[in-house]
């Protein structure tokens, strides 16, 4: 139920600490600990009760912790005497094993406390980060969207359930969001969707239907037995997309242009240029004009977050009938592109969000005008380049595109709304959900541009719930290096 700190200022490392932490199954009358933190079930009333009798056995001074990942702390702090010492202490599991401590200030928590629980969780050998006080804290709030949008991705049929995970696994997330729902238990995944959903009345945190009939026929994932997979001595069938073989000497017979400027456009021509013989490289649209006319594989990748449609058209009237075209589906409307083509079976879609390097794993759009042969040439360049591919259908955002720019702009709403700083928020959830990187870090990457767009048609599709916040353009400004002065 809790555990009472002894001697709180003495040092001597995690031995020390260990042997000064008594564990408690019920609240004694009194006592001489210097902190004491609560971890019972997370119901509101039982949490309340176990403090108050905390603040009743300890002296004034002692510092009073929950371990809530979904309450309010100045609520549960309400019910106790002194309650300026109050102080969020959420652990994430298993917390032998995780580094992070989200330190959450109540409205009536003292900065001594702070410093307090900071000091603790330093002594503990974890990672401190500070978390406002509202629902969800960090984690269990940027997190929301990972799987609340994998859900959506699913309800419109973008992929399966196995597809789906290979995609997060590629792109540098641990476990997909299908696996990770089981793993943690539908039912306790459900619980804190529905909480933080009935505490902020925002619809872009509204639990998927799905989950909520699975919750209500047993299906809670592993414990169960059986959640989005079936588990079989408590493992599941994982599903890992190979890499395709491209056929022997078709990288000496096509002629690839990459047309774009950007970070992605520049990485993606140096991994051409080192697999294919005859590459060209475009910059500029003003000189769309200058590409070879043997050309058979156009890229489109330039880095401006805008619908590329019409430069992929112009590109289609210029170029002979058996060019295939590359368009990013990310931030171009496919079907409407292909509209405006003379040969629209030609078009195929791809996604690679970030950095070309880091993501194994590339979406291409299954659309109805593409024929077989293009998918296949498109899985074979991919594959030449080192990535499996994975065959979408044809919707806003594919699947990384709607769920990491859906998780970046949460981090970027969180920030706006002071719940965290946004190097606090990047750790939380390194850290804390073993992202490959920070929220921040990837909005950087990736463009707040080109979020804003992906999020924009996400919206449009969806429901103004999923519109991007009108602070992603600040993810694009280039900081200057510090001017270093110059010796008189």
């Amino acid at each position: 139920a809790a555990a009472l700190f002894e001697r709180e200022g003495q040092r001597g490392g995690n031995a020390g600490i260990a042997s000064r932490i008594t564990w408690l199954d019920a609240v004694p009358s009194t006592s001489e600990a210097a902190i004491a933190i609560e971890a019972v079930p997370e119901r509101f009333d039982l949490k309340r009760d176990v403090l108050a009798a905390l603040a009743a056995a300890l002296s004034p001074e002692a510092l009073i912790a929950t371990n809530t990942s979904s309450l309010a702390v100045g609520g549960l702090a309400a019910g106790v005497r002194n309650p300026e010492r109050v102080v969020g202490l959420h652990f994430f599991n298993p917390p032998a094993r995780m580094e992070l401590v989200e330190v959450v200030c109540a409205p009536q928590t003292g900065d001594a406390a702070l410093d307090r629980a900071y000091d603790a969780v330093r002594l503990m050998g974890k990672t401190a980060v500070l978390a406002a006080d509202t629902p969800g804290f960090i984690v269990n709030r940027v997190a929301r969207p990972y799987y609340l949008q994998a859900l959506h991705a699913l309800d419109r049929g973008v992929a399966t359930i196995e597809e789906l995970d290979a995609l997060a696994r590629g792109a540098g997330f641990r476990m997909g969001p299908f696996e990770l729902m089981d793993l943690i238990g539908l039912d306790v995944n459900l619980a804190t969707s529905e909480s933080i959903y009935e505490r902020t009345e925002a619809e872009r945190f509204a639990p998927v239907d799905l989950q909520r009939r699975m919750v209500a026929e047993g299906l809670l994932g592993r414990k169960s037995g059986r959640g989005f997979y079936a588990y079989v001595d408590g493992k599941a069938e994982r599903f890992d997309p190979t890499v395709p073989q491209p056929a022997k000497d078709r990288n000496a017979e096509e002629f690839v242009a990459i047309v774009g400027f950007g970070g992605r456009a520049d990485e993606l021509a140096e991994l051409i240029g080192n697999r294919y013989v005859h590459v060209q490289r475009i910059e500029n649209d003003d000189f769309l004009d200058e590409l070879s006319a043997e050309t058979t594989m156009v890229i489109d990748a330039a880095d401006t977050g805008d619908d590329r449609g019409d430069v992929v058209a112009a590109l289609d009237s210029l170029l002979g009938e058996e060019c295939v075209f590359f368009a990013d589906a990310y931030s171009t409307d496919l079907a409407a592109c292909a509209r405006r083509m003379r040969h629209p079976e030609r078009l195929v879609g791809y996604g690679v969000l970030g950095s070309f390097e880091a993501q194994s794993v590339v979406e291409i759009v299954d659309a109805e005008s593409v024929t077989d042969d293009a998918l296949e040439l498109a899985q074979e360049f991919f594959g030449e380049l080192g990535k499996a591919a994975i065959l979408v259908e044809d919707s806003p955002g594919l699947f990384l595109g709607r769920t990491v720019g859906s998780i970046v702009n949460e981090a970027v709403v969180a920030i706006g709304e002071e719940v965290a700083s946004p190097e606090d928020v990047d750790t939380a959830m390194r850290l804390g959900a073993n992202y490959p990187i920070g929220p921040m870090e990837w909005g950087r990457e990736i463009g707040g541009r080109r979020i804003s767009r992906i999020l924009k048609r996400l919206a449009e599709a969806e429901g103004d719930e999923f519109a991007p916040h009108r602070a992603l353009w600040t993810l694009d400004i280039v900081e200057e290096p510090p001017v270093e002065a110059t010796p008189q």
